[in-house]
C-alpha cells in the first residue's frame, strides 16, 4: 500500500519544495491512524472533497512548520509516557500496551490541534518570547484538563482502579510538557543570538539605543533577531532617571540623554567604540530632548538613525534604517492613510503627473508605481528634472522602474499637452506643475497666470477631452483668502476646476462630461525644493546666519508621504462619489501651525549648535506677498465629513462658466502681451482680496510728487 496521502488526497503535478507531498505525510498519517483505531478507512471517514480542501490548505503552510509540529507531536507523546513512568505507581494492566500506544498517539495528534489554537505556530522559534511561553502554558493546561476529565469520566467504566492517571501523574505531565515544549524554543533562540553575536558577525557595528527602557526593548529585539542589520547594541541611554543601571534583555541602561558625551567617552575607554545611535520610534515624540541628543551625536560624528519596523517580519523584510530627519520631528503625529483601500484603487491605473520633475510630482510618480499603478507618465518642461526622476525610479523601484516613463512638455502648450494625454489615455491626472515662489511671482504676474491659470485650463480641458476619470489639482493654503499673486492664481485654478466639475453642461452646449475634478490644498511640504527647510539646512551648513522673516510667522507643515497619500485619497473618494455628487476641496488635518522661528531653532539644535550662541538667527521682515499666517478654508466654505480619518473636505465655490471663460480669455490675451498691470487687475476681478487700495501710492511715485 502506498503512503496514506496518495490514496486519499490528490497530489500536485509540481514537485517543488512547497508542493512535495512528503512534507504532509505525517499529518495525514495521524488522521489515518485515528481512523484505523476505529476500524475504518480514511476514505470512508472523510469525503474526497474535504480531503482535497485539507490538501490545498496544507500546501500554504510553511515547510518548517511541519517539522515544528512533528517535534511537538513527539514531545507530547514523550511527556505523557514520562509522566506515567515517573509517577511511582504500579502499572494498571487493564489496557494492553498496544492500545495505550495508540491512545497516546491519538492524544498527541489532538494536542497539535490545541497548539494551533493557542498560536504556537504563529511565530518562529528564533523570535520565541513570553507570548509564546504563555501560549504553551495555555495549551498544556487545556491538555491536562482534558486528561483530568477523561480520568474522572471514562476510567471508572473500564478499569478496576478509580483513575488511570491520578493527580500526581497529571502534575508531572503538566510540568514535563511545559519543559519539553518551551525549553527547545528558548534554547534555539539563545543559540541563534549567540551564533549571530559571536560567529557570523564579528565585525558588527557597536550601537547605543536611545529612549525609555520599554521603547528600547523593541529595538533590541530587532537587533537580536538580525533584522536591524549588522548592529550590536551595547547600552541604552534613557530619558527616565529611575531606569539608570537597570538591564533590559541583557543590555544595561548606561545613563540619561543629557550625559551622552560622557557615556560615549566612557564606552570608548572600555574598548567599545560607538558607531551608531538607534532612536526608538516612541522617543521621537519627545521632540526637545531628541533635538539635543541628535545634535550631540552629530557633533561626535555618530549617525543617529531610526528603525522603520512597521513591516519588518523576518530576514526577507528586515527593518529599514533611516537617518533622523526633520520629518521625524514634526510636533504633531503623522496622518497615516489606510493603505489597503488605496492600493486596491490604484491597482492597474494609468496615471499622468504634470510637473513630475518637481519635488511633489516626483514623489507622487514613484509612490504611484510603488503601490500598484500600471503605468505612470511624468510630464515636465525641464529635461534635467525629467531625467533625474527617471533615474531615481531605476534606483528605488527596481523591477517596477519600467512602469514610469517621461515626456517633455510645457503645460502652456495647449496642443502638446492635449496630444500627450489623449495618446496615453490615463485614468487619473495629477496636476502638480506650477510656479510657486511668492516674491518672484509678485514681479512676474503675467508669467504666473500663463502657468498657474492657463496651464491648469489646458491640462483640465485635455483630461476632459480624453475621458479621464479624475483630474486632481494640487493647490495651496495660500489660495485661501489670498494675499499674493501665487495665492490668487491658484485660487482661480481652483475656481476653474470646481466650476467645471459642478457645471451641468460645458460652454457651447456639449453634453455633461464624465471627468470628476477635485482640488487639494497643501500646506508647506517639508523638504521640497525651494521650501524653508532646505534653505535653513543650507544656511546652517554654511555656518549661518539663519534668516527668518518674522518671529511670529506661522505655517502649516506636512510630509511628502502625507501629501502623496492625500492626493490619491482625493482621487479615490471623488471617484467613489460618482458624477453629479457634491464638488469639494480636500485638506489634510495638519494640526496647529508651526512657528517658523521654532522650526529654525529645532534644525539648529539638530545640527549640534545652540541658537543665538553657536548659530545666529536674523529676522529679515516679511517679503512682498507674504502674510503672518495661512488659512485652510474660506469663511464661505462649509466643511463636511468624507469618512476618511485625517482629511477634511469643504464645499467648493463655483462661479458661472460663461463669466469665468470670458475673464480667462481676457487674462490669456493680456498675459501673452506681458501686461502685468492689466493682468493683475483682471485677476483681482475674480479674487478681490489682492486688489490694491486706491489710496495707496507707490514709494517712487510719492518721491516724484514731492520733488
Amino acid at each position: 500500500m502506498g503512503r496514506p496521502f496518495e490514496r486519499g488526497i490528490p497530489t500536485t503535478s509540481r514537485p517543488g519544495k512547497l508542493d512535495r507531498p512528503g512534507k504532509r505525510w505525517f499529518v495525514v498519517a495521524l488522521v489515518q491512524l485515528a481512523c484505523r483505531c476505529h476500524g475504518i478507512e480514511l476514505r470512508q471517514a472523510i469525503p474526497r472533497k474535504t480531503l482535497s480542501a485539507v490538501n490545498s490548505h496544507l500546501k500554504k503552510i510553511p515547510f518548517k512548520t511541519y517539522w515544528v509540529a512533528l517535534h511537538d507531536f513527539g514531545v507530547t507523546f514523550l511527556a505523557l509516557a514520562l509522566a506515567i513512568s515517573l509517577r511511582g505507581e504500579p502499572h494498571i494492566p487493564d489496557f494492553g500496551r498496544r492500545f495505550e500506544i495508540f491512545a497516546g498517539l491519538a492524544f498527541a495528534a489532538f494536542a497539535l490541534f490545541v497548539y494551533y489554537i493557542c498560536s504556537l505556530y504563529a511565530s518562529r522559534w528564533r523570535f520565541a518570547s513570553l507570548f509564546d511561553l504563555f501560549g504553551i502554558f495555555k495549551a498544556v493546561s487545556i491538555l491536562t484538563a482534558t486528561l483530568l476529565i477523561a480520568d474522572y469520566m471514562i476510567s471508572p467504566r473500564y478499569i478496576d482502579a478509580n483513575k488511570f492517571f491520578g493527580g500526581r501523574t497529571l502534575a508531572i505531565y503538566w510540568s514535563v510538557q511545559i519543559i519539553l515544549l518551551g525549553g527547545p524554543r528558548v534554547a534555539y533562540r539563545a543559540f541563534r543570538n549567540w551564533r549571530r553575536a559571536n560567529v557570523h558577525n564579528a565585525d558588527m557595528l557597536a550601537a547605543i539605543a536611545i529612549g525609555r527602557a520599554s521603547d528600547a526593548e523593541g529595538v533590541i529585539k530587532l537587533a537580536e533577531a538580525g533584522l536591524a542589520g549588522p548592529i550590536r547594541i551595547f547600552g541604552i541611554v534613557t530619558t527616565v532617571p529611575q531606569e539608570v543601571h537597570q538591564v533590559v534583555r541583557g543590555v544595561p541602561v548606561w545613563g540619561l540623554i543629557d550625559s551622552v558625551e560622557g557615556i560615549v567617552r566612557d564606552a570608548a575607554e572600555r574598548g567599545i567604540a560607538i558607531q551608531r545611535a538607534l532612536i526608538a520610534p516612541e522617543a521621537l515624540k519627545e521632540v526637545r530632548q531628541i533635538e539635543e541628543v541628535v545634535g550631540t551625536f552629530r557633533r561626535l560624528g555618530i549617525p543617529a538613525i531610526r528603525l522603520d519596523i512597521a513591516h519588518s517580519t523576518d530576514m526577507a523584510r528586515p527593518a529599514k534604517l533611516h537617518a533622523v530627519i526633520d520629518d521625524d520631528l514634526l510636533i504633531r503625529p503623522l496622518v497615516e492613510v489606510d493603505e489597503e483601500p488605496l492600493q486596491a484603487y490604484v491597482q492597474g491605473k494609468r496615471v499622468v503627473v504634470t510637473g513630475g520633475g518637481g519635488s511633489i510630482g516626483a514623489e507622487l510618480a514613484l509612490r504611484s508605481a510603488e503601490i500598484g499603478a500600471a503605468r505612470v507618465l511624468v510630464i515636465d518642461h525641464s529635461e534635467a528634472a525629467l531625467h533625474a526622476v527617471l533615474e531615481r525610479a531605476e534606483l528605488t523601484l527596481e523591477d517596477k522602474a519600467e512602469v514610469v516613463e517621461g515626456r517633455l512638455c510645457d503645460i502652456r502648450d495647449r496642443a502638446r499637452i492635449a496630444e500627450l494625454i489623449q495618446a496615453f489615455a490615463p485614468d487619473v491626472v495629477f496636476h502638480a506643475a506650477a510656479l510657486k515662489h511668492v516674491p518672484h511671482l509678485e514681479r512676474e504676474v503675467a508669467e504666473a497666470v500663463r502657468t498657474n491659470v492657463l496651464g491648469t485650463v489646458n491640462t483640465a480641458d485635455a483630461a476632459i477631452a480624453a475621458g479621464v476619470g479624475v483630474f486632481v489639482l494640487i493647490s495651496t493654503d495660500k489660495a485661501t483668502k489670498p494675499a499674493s499673486i501665487l495665492g490668487a492664481t491658484k485660487r482661480i485654478a481652483e475656481l476653474y476646476t470646481q466650476s467645471i466639475d459642478a457645471a451641468p453642461a460645458l460652454v457651447g452646449g456639449h453634453v455633461r462630461h464624465a471627468t470628476r475634478l477635485v482640488a487639494v490644498r497643501f500646506g508647506n511640504v517639508i523638504g521640497t525644493a525651494g521650501s524653508v527647510v532646505p534653505r535653513f539646512r543650507a544656511q546652517i551648513e554654511a555656518g549661518g546666519p539663519v534668516t527668518v522673516t518674522d518671529p511670529a510667522m506661522v505655517r502649516y507643515f506636512m510630509t511628502k508621504r502625507e501629501a502623496t497619500d492625500l492626493l490619491w485619497t482625493a482621487a479615490r473618494v471623488t471617484t467613489a462619489q460618482g458624477t453629479g455628487c457634491q464638488s469639494a476641496v480636500l485638506v489634510l488635518n495638519m494640526g496647529q501651525p508651526v512657528r517658523i522661528d521654532d522650526l529654525a531653532r529645532r534644525m539648529i539644535r539638530l545640527a549640534g549648535f545652540e541658537p543665538d550662541h553657536g548659530m545666529q538667527i536674523v529676522y529679515t521682515g516679511k517679503r512682498p506677498g507674504e502674510r503672518m499666517a495661512e488659512f485652510l478654508f474660506e469663511d464661505r466654505e462649509p466643511q463636511f465629513d468624507i469618512g476618511v480619518r485625517g482629511i477634511v473636505a469643504a464645499e467648493s465655490q463655483s462661479i458661472p462658466l460663461p463669466r469665468l471663460h470670458a475673464i480667462i480669455a481676457e487674462l490669456a490675451s493680456a498675459a501673452e502681451q506681458g501686461d502685468d498691470e492689466t493682468v493683475r487687475d483682471l485677476v483681482a476681478d475674480l479674487v478681490p482680496e489682492i486688489r490694491k487700495p486706491k489710496n495707496v501710492i507707490a514709494i517712487g511715485q510719492a518721491r516724484g510728487q514731492a520733488v
